[in-house]
């Protein structure tokens, strides 16, 4: 085992893995083919590297031991994907080419879900939706597929299952976590169910009760506000907030911004850190109101945060680690649109009462959803897969988000590695993280020139090196400590 060639091969195939992923979800190139890149690193993905790497670790500690460490996850995982690689491509290639068919239009399956989101004719939304579901139940066969061959490659390398793999991956106890977030379940279910009738019922017109998935969609596009959250002024607002924290995004030439629209782009907006910190592709599709503004800022920390990595630190702090710090960073850009002194300060609005509370029912509802993620797959990754899981995550999203959802979602939305995980720690890292720099900078930190070089220089250079555990005792905490967020959620709907 050559660390220096392995270091050369990691970035060699994060980087043209996330090449290709943008060139797909920005619409540049129909089919994807991570297959051939699988072939090229081959080496990287073998039993037999594992092993080297594992019996290394036998003797490893401190900063050799984690870069181990480092590598046994990133090799594990890689070996994993490249078992489903083929699955990969066939799904993600017939998700691109797929469409529906709208009032004698054809409209690209990805772009549908803004079609949706926009629909205000109820009878019209549950047949676009309908339509959606008829492509979801063709492609789930592929995920299926998918899903049974990570679990069997789990068992083949040693372990009882497809938890168990990346609890020792990720350190991360699975079943603790599940506990904190049904804690924060009960505590806010009272404030939840009375907040989403009343906008249901002011808004659409139904209850909670009555309402389906495609009826949050537009929910939460939020038309009303689209005034104060104009698209035209979305990447010079972007701009002028980091500005505000002493950060100059024209000056930083290795973040590429792609809003250009094309027919088959994913309007779901990514950062793709095709090489750290030298080329960052931030990729979105603004289509007006603040679900764009709050997308742009959370993909924007996530742009910040590669491009302000230390280029000297080795390959595997760069690209490997706790992807719950990425999303820490993420989410305390993102949730300035929750902030009354962010929002008097780069919008019109002057009664802004409705509006905080809906932006707050919006951060609510995601800590639950994910919540109920968690828990069903907890027990999907645990079981034999196949279409009866599709009655265990309905029941399991409704009990936490008490509206009818599809059983055909069952597996597309599900990602890969228990990600789900690295979300709900990133929530809890990053309550304490704006508390922290609220406590140095002020209230209105982000308007101080100071904060932006601080946490650059004293967080993001790091990489993903720490953990968010690692770096809340850096802030002076003693650990992750759910409290703070349940607290501010509480607070807010006293």
């Amino acid at each position: 085992m050559d660390i220096k060639e392995l270091r050369k091969g990691i970035e060699g195939f994060v980087g043209e893995m996330d090449e290709e992923y943008y060139l797909n979800g920005s619409g540049q190139k129909e089919d994807l083919n991570l297959s051939a890149i699988y072939e090229k690193y081959s080496y990287l993905f073998s039993e037999d590297l594992l092993h080297e790497i594992s019996t290394a670790r036998e003797e490893a500690s401190g900063e050799e031991d984690r870069s181990l460490r480092f590598f046994q996850a990133f090799v594990t995982e890689a070996l994993l994907d490249s078992r489903v690689s083929d699955l990969n491509d066939q799904f993600e290639t017939a998700e691109s080419k797929a469409s529906i068919e709208i009032d004698g239009e054809k409209i690209a399956y990805r772009m549908s879900a803004v079609t949706l989101s926009n629909e205000e004719n109820r009878e019209k939304r549950k047949e676009i939706d309908r339509k959606r579901l008829e492509v979801v139940k063709e492609l789930n066969p592929i995920l299926e597929k998918k899903i049974a061959k990570l679990h069997k490659t789990a068992r083949s390398l040693g372990y009882e299952n497809y938890m168990a793999l990346y609890r020792s991956l990720k350190g991360i106890d699975f079943i603790n976590l599940e506990k904190i977030m049904k804690n924060l379940l009960s505590r806010s279910e009272g404030i939840y169910v009375e907040k989403m009738n009343e906008f249901l019922q002011e808004n659409l017109g139904i209850t909670l009760e009555e309402a389906e998935k495609h009826d949050i969609s537009l929910l939460f596009r939020a038309k009303e506000f689209d005034i104060y959250f104009p698209k035209e002024k979305l990447i010079d607002t972007f701009k002028a907030t980091l500005k505000g924290m002493g950060i100059d995004l024209d000056a930083q030439k290795n973040i590429h911004l792609d809003y250009e629209e094309r027919p088959s782009k994913s309007p779901r907006a990514f950062v793709a850190p095709i090489k750290v910190p030298e080329k960052i592709m931030l990729n979105l599709l603004p289509h007006g109101g603040y679900g764009d503004y709050d997308t742009l800022l959370h993909e924007g920390g996530h742009a910040e945060h590669f491009a302000s990595v230390d280029p000297h630190l080795p390959e595997e702090f760069k690209y490997l680690g706790d992807i719950s710090v990425s999303e820490s960073y993420a989410f305390l850009f993102q949730y300035l649109t929750t902030d009354p002194r962010w929002v008097a300060r780069y919008t019109e609005m002057e009664d802004m009462k409705k509006y905080l509370d809906f932006v707050y029912l919006i951060k609510l509802f995601f800590l639950r959803r994910y919540a109920a993620k968690l828990i069903y797959e907890i027990k999907l990754h645990q079981s034999i897969v196949d279409d009866s899981m599709g009655q265990l995550y309905k029941k399991t999203l409704e009990s936490a988000l008490k509206f009818r959802h599809p059983e055909e979602h069952y597996l597309v939305d599900v990602d890969d590695g228990f990600y789900v995980s690295q979300y709900l720690r990133a929530w809890i890292f990053e309550a304490q993280l704006r508390a922290a720099l609220m406590e140095k900078f002020g209230e209105k930190w982000f308007e101080n020139p100071k904060a932006g070089p601080y946490v650059m220089e004293n967080l993001y250079k790091h990489g993903q090196k720490y953990n968010v555990e690692e770096l809340a005792v850096m802030l002076g905490y003693q650990g992750l400590d759910a409290e703070p967020l349940i607290e501010e959620i509480e607070d807010h709907f006293e």
